[in-house]
């Protein structure tokens, strides 16, 4: 497999524990889908419990959220890794993703191709900074992709782990008393699932920017000097201006000098 071997449980109900540390009675009940599949089912359904007084704050907003001016996204599903880079201020931060679960051709089923955050609208569709519908997202930010399912629902985006465990070993708890913790593997269907903390830092670092590029590809990501860029690592980032080579999907532009090119399309 291009991925790497791997054994696909099932993804509804309780899953036996394989990480981390065999923890008992892990929760995953993302249902089946090409991306959120609840979204897809209720276009319009109040998906951050709007009006409701009871409704739990499971994360603070950071007071210390990177100050970005040309923010972009590139999401290698080899590495399973999120990069949000901006090449004018020099901000780097690579984080652990769970992408798509690997399909028949040992491919993740996560669209590579060329995307974009928003267009932001008034009814939270793109930007959901809390996100409570089906509660599995546990309240944490939502940032929804320009990725078209086969039926044409954008469906995907980035959000928080899904998996948790409940005290005791119970096999459901409210959100606020849940162990969130991300399974950094092909788990998901197509959306990227991230740490709480990192989709917090991800969604509030580029919130303000109508649009942002996404690049996700099927290969390695190599920065500016043709190092790999994984966790841990210092990426040396493209200058202004320079075009990057996203492994399959080719080189390509740098986004913000060419905006034509923001139209998104698949590999």
């Amino acid at each position: 497999m291009k991925h790497g071997s791997y054994v696909l449980v099932a993804l509804l109900g309780v899953l036996a524990a394989c990480d981390p540390a065999d923890e008992p009675n892990v929760i995953d009940p993302e249902p089946a889908g090409e991306g959120v599949a609840f979204d897809e089912q209720n276009p319009n359904a109040d998906i951050e419990g709007l009006g409701k007084a009871d409704t739990p704050h499971t994360y603070d907003v950071p007071d210390d959220i990177p100050e970005l001016e040309r923010p972009e996204i590139l999401v290698s599903l080899e590495t399973r890794t999120v990069h949000l880079f901006d090449r004018e201020t020099g901000f780097s931060a690579v984080y652990p993703t769970g992408p798509g679960v690997l399909g028949s051709d040992g491919t993740s089923i996560t669209p590579s191709g060329f995307y974009k955050t928003g267009p932001d609208t008034d009814d939270g569709w793109y930007y959901v900074a809390r996100r409570y519908a089906p509660d599995y997202f546990g309240g944490f930010p939502f940032l929804r992709l320009t990725i078209p399912n086969s039926k044409g629902y954008h469906t995907y985006g980035f959000h928080g782990p899904i998996t948790y465990t409940c005290p005791g070993g119970a096999s459901s708890c409210d959100a606020e008393d849940r162990d969130w913790f991300l399974r950094q593997d092909y788990v998901s269907h197509g959306c990227m699932r991230m740490e709480v903390e990192d989709i917090v830092e991800l969604f509030w670092a580029v919130r303000d920017f109508e649009s942002v590029p996404v690049a996700i590809i099927d290969g390695t990501e190599l920065d500016a000097d043709g190092n790999v860029v994984d966790l841990g690592s210092t990426p040396t980032l493209p200058k202004p201006g320079e075009s990057i080579n996203y492994a399959e999907c080719g080189s390509r532009p740098d986004p913000y000098e060419t905006p034509s090119r923001w139209t998104s399309r698949r590999c």
